[in-house]
């Protein structure tokens, strides 16, 4: 059962990044769908108790980079933060904060940040300063959650 949600979770993801790159939306039931399945993967490798108590870590770490980006935003840009930001961007943000435990989301959190700008800068010119965060950041989690299923290099779900 874990197997076929993770399977159907990798789909998903790469559908995300389909959904993202082609119509630059991602849909409300799409991403509802990733956070039930996303914290049904993560709470069954947990009990509830640490379960819980990661997934507030994470939204903690996830509100200050978005009040840090709203400061930014409106003092530098002078832009409101909705107008740099998409709001299926900020939750895809909350679905990678209910999908892991903490270290794992850290760690993939800020390294599918670093990939989503590296292919802003690499294909700069096709994407206009429109840059579908969500679906390349869905695109690295996907190819990620996909090769560890294949090759089991690491335990993503491990404290």
């Amino acid at each position: 059962m874990i197997l076929a949600g993770k399977i159907l979770l990798i789909g998903l993801l790469f559908y995300v990044f389909y959904e993202d790159v082609k119509e630059r939306k991602v849909t409300l039931l799409l991403l509802f769908t990733l956070f039930v399945l996303g914290g049904l993967l993560n709470s069954y490798h947990h009990i509830l108790e640490l379960f819980l108590i990661s997934t507030l870590i994470n939204l903690s770490v996830i509100s200050a980079i978005i009040f840090i980006l709203f400061l930014y935003s409106k003092f530098k840009l002078k832009a409101p933060l909705f107008d740099v930001f998409g709001v299926g961007d900020l939750l895809f943000f909350v679905f990678m904060a209910i999908s892991f435990p903490v270290s794992t989301f850290l760690v993939l959190f800020s390294v599918s940040l670093i990939f989503s700008f590296v292919i802003s800068i690499v294909f700069k010119e096709k994407l206009k300063n429109l840059i579908p965060l969500a679906g390349l950041q869905a695109l690295f989690l996907g190819c990620v959650i996909g090769v560890n299923l294949l090759f089991t290099i690491t335990n993503l779900y491990a404290f």
